[in-house]
């Protein structure tokens, strides 16, 4: 009996574990353009997506996006910008530059952080 329910558990936390991977299945590369179309304006609550000329200086709508379609979508914007690519909890240097976004990505290449101008 043991032996039944520990397959049952690992069967049903195997399904669960697949399931919202599936549905949260990113798009494809030819469709960047119409799954980022968010409004300038748009931001996390109480932190401004733009600065007072109206340029962008952060991205929300990336977190979860693999790397590569993070940066497409920067660029997109704001393409006198220099990217970094950095691993989550990797070291990284105090100095602020507005001319540089840090990507911050978890182990699977996706962005785990809302990309900003810093």
């Amino acid at each position: 009996m043991k032996k039944t329910l520990l397959a049952a558990l690992a069967a049903a936390s195997a399904t669960a574990l697949i399931a919202p991977a599936v549905a949260t299945a990113a798009p494809e590369p030819a469709d960047i353009t119409a799954t980022t179309a968010v409004p300038a304006t748009a931001a996390l609550p109480g932190a401004p997506a733009a600065d007072h000329a109206g340029t962008r200086t952060q991205w929300p709508e990336t977190l979860g996006l693999p790397r590569a379609w993070a940066e497409k979508v920067i660029l997109r914007d704001r393409p006198d910008l220099e990217i970094e690519h950095i691993p989550e909890g990797a070291l990284v240097t105090m100095d602020y530059r507005e001319d540089r976004v840090r990507i911050v990505h978890n182990a699977l290449g996706l962005v785990s952080q809302v990309p900003a101008i810093g």
